[in-house]
């Protein structure tokens, strides 16, 4: 029971990555404040938690929102020790594609909403004595792919910002972050049929591990970052590809 007495707040917490977190922290003892759109999912989350989950809905890409799901979490739990940043807005489209709304939203939630999170965490981690901020990067911000280039920008920005932040933050005994992943076998790839035997792209077949990831394996990574074994570690970006981003 890592996290027994420990509150965090996950954003982008209703599916894939972001809820298996939820239910993994809450599992380990912790409270969470799940906060996502779908509220539906977030309904599902938190009936099964025994109230260990608490599911807000709140829109990241600007103050009031932020406000409202850091306002929910302090309500209900006292307060909140643990951030993990994972919400974002998958832009997966050509450039020339790409529509300026769809740009907009994309940095107001991967960074803007980073930054207005981490800076209302930060607020709430003083009063008791520090805490920690987890962010959640890709293996995409050190070997982009065509489609990918408002995505990379976010991620490249998400890299910096956990730098700046474990900076800023550091003597106020908050450790900041992040967790770079490849490409990981969420519930939604998993239905695309990617990462399968024999279906995968050439690129991730030149991988040295030769696999997608798998969800658990991420949050164990980020169950680290959120604990006191990584008490010693700030400002860095821990990769989790298989090698794929040292070849």
């Amino acid at each position: 029971m890592e996290l027994s007495g420990k509150v965090a707040l996950i954003t982008g917490a209703a599916q894939g990555i972001g809820e298996a977190l939820a239910r993994r922290f809450a599992a380990e003892g912790g409270k969470v404040a799940a906060v996502d759109l779908l509220e539906e999912r977030l309904a599902s989350l938190e009936a099964g938690s025994g109230g260990a989950i608490l599911g807000v809905r709140a829109d990241l890409s600007s103050t009031p929102g932020v406000e409202r799901a850091f306002d929910a979490a302090v309500a209900r739990f006292g307060g909140v020790d643990i951030l993990v940043n994972c919400a974002v807005v998958r832009a997966h489209v050509a450039l020339e594609a790409v529509e300026e709304p769809l740009i907009d939203l994309a940095l107001a939630v991967g960074v803007k909403g980073l930054i207005l999170c981490a800076r209302r965490a930060a607020r709430e981690m003083r009063k008791r004595g520090g805490g920690v901020i987890v962010n959640l990067s890709s293996f995409y911000a050190k070997t982009p792919a065509k489609d990918r280039a408002v995505y990379v920008a976010v991620k490249g920005a998400v890299e910096g910002l956990t730098r700046s932040l474990a900076v800023e933050f550091a003597e106020d005994q908050i450790r900041v972050n992040a967790v770079a992943p490849g490409p990981v076998l969420t519930e939604r790839r998993r239905a695309m049929g990617d990462g399968q035997p024999g279906q995968l792209a050439e690129r991730y077949r030149k991988s040295p591990m030769g696999r997608f990831g798998e969800v658990e394996e991420v949050v164990e990574a980020i169950l680290f970052l959120a604990t006191p074994r990584s008490s010693f570690m700030t400002g860095q970006i821990m990769a989790l590809d298989g090698g794929l981003t040292i070849v």
